[in-house]
């Protein structure tokens, strides 16, 4: 495991995962937790490039077991600029619901674009863990 740590990681500089990728604009006041940049009402969120993304695609996705995908899923979250979209489509490599609601949980710290959390309702196959994520996420809201 160790091994595909390393990798993971030697990969992700390979791609520039580490360098700060191009931005994607929005406009209007974000509150990402990652290096987006506010000026005034804009926002420049900064996210995985397509390279990035594809490379976490395919390492986490080549694990078995979902327990490994989400070590490795967290990992690169930790490492790289992700958007919403961009763990939305990691969230879909897990088997199982509570590993998808475990990594979005975790992941939301690291997201360039939290407020779109609540986009993710298709990820989920039971409403319930969507409701489980926007409880935990959001208390009080409906």
């Amino acid at each position: 495991m160790k091994k595909l740590f390393i990798f993971l990681a030697a990969a992700m500089v390979a791609v520039g995962m580490m360098a700060q990728p191009p931005h994607r604009h929005e406009t209007g006041r974000g509150h990402g937790h990652g290096p987006g940049h506010n000026h005034g009402s804009e926002r420049h969120i900064v996210c995985a490039s397509h390279d990035q993304l594809s490379m976490t695609l395919q390492v986490v996705g080549n694990q078995s077991f979902d327990d490994k995908k989400l070590e490795i899923a967290k990992l690169a979250v930790t490492l790289g600029h992700f958007c919403t979209d961009d763990l939305a489509r990691v969230a879909q490599l897990f088997s199982f619901d509570d590993n998808r609601l475990t990594f979005l949980l975790y992941a939301h710290t690291y997201c360039e674009d939290p407020q779109n959390y609540p986009l993710l309702r298709d990820v989920f196959a039971f409403q319930s863990n969507y409701d489980k994520l926007m409880q935990t996420l959001y208390p009080g809201r409906r």
